[in-house]
């Protein structure tokens, strides 16, 4: 069993295998969620989830065997929910068994099964002209281009949560494959990190950096990053990025994510 995989879980649907970290960034996307909701509905009435990278909606941990409720679940469980959800895996076999376990629930609901950057256009048309959205971002690696992201908040009030794979871009930022420089906004970032590595400084906030800065130029002026998970030598591994285009967006964000999902005081590193 290796994370990424789907197996089929104790109801009879499909599970995606994660790691232990996972309970932590969906601890953030839980909280976010009911404090956005009940925050923000009777200023915005109409509020859309957006999940990119949805899976089959459950989880199970591949150190303990645990099962959980994956994204989807946990915004269609919140007590204020959203009006619209819009939930895309380029697994078909992920959205089916995502698509029996949303059954129960009767929201207005959209699935795709392509790659995220291919819904683009078709997901725009289907978001609402009124609604203030939640998109959450959580690739593997780096399977969302930059130029997505940029298309799907256009002109639109949407917090962003993004899974950054800090590790894993680390081993292949000498010689970066295609789809990590689109996901990337530019290309500055590559000879940033040459120069942080022949000055033995943090490369892994020149990644972070060099992402952030493309966010704010596509108007999200407030942005915090989280370490998610660490190795043996306490170098992090995964970040969650989050960004808003308003103060209250990242307000919200400070109320939920000063504390982890065991109960610590958690600060940004």
């Amino acid at each position: 069993m290796a994370t990424g995989d789907l197996l089929v879980g104790s109801d009879g649907e499909l599970v995606l295998t994660v790691g232990p970290w996972a309970k932590g960034k969906l601890f953030y996307i839980e909280h976010y969620c009911h404090i956005f909701n009940t925050g923000m509905r009777n200023k915005w009435p109409v509020r859309a989830y957006i999940d990119l990278f949805a899976g089959p909606g459950k989880c199970l941990i591949e150190t303990t065997r645990e099962e959980i409720d994956g994204s989807p679940l946990v915004a269609l469980n919140c007590k204020v929910p959203f009006t619209h959800y819009f939930f895309n895996d380029a697994q078909s076999a992920a959205i089916k068994s995502l698509q029996a376990r949303a059954k129960t629930f009767d929201y207005a609901t959209n699935y795709f099964n392509k790659d995220c950057n291919d819904i683009i256009d078709e997901l725009v048309k289907k978001l609402p002209s009124n609604s203030l959205d939640f998109c959450f971002i959580d690739p593997f690696n780096w399977q969302i281009n930059f130029d997505s992201i940029r298309r799907l908040s256009y002109r639109r009030q949407m917090d962003i949560a993004v899974t950054f794979h800090a590790g894993n871009m680390k081993r292949v930022a000498d010689k970066p494959p295609k789809e990590l420089l689109a996901f990337f906004p530019d290309s500055s970032w590559q000879q940033e990190y040459k120069e942080a590595r022949r000055l033995h400084k943090s490369i892994m906030r020149v990644l972070l950096d060099a992402y952030e800065r493309g966010l704010r130029n596509i108007g999200y002026h407030e942005i915090k990053d989280y370490v998610l998970e660490k190795n043996k030598k306490n170098v992090p591994l995964y970040y969650l990025i989050f960004a808003s285009k308003n103060p209250k967006g990242a307000e919200f964000w400070d109320k939920i994510a000063v504390h982890s999902e065991t109960g610590q005081l958690r600060m940004p590193v």
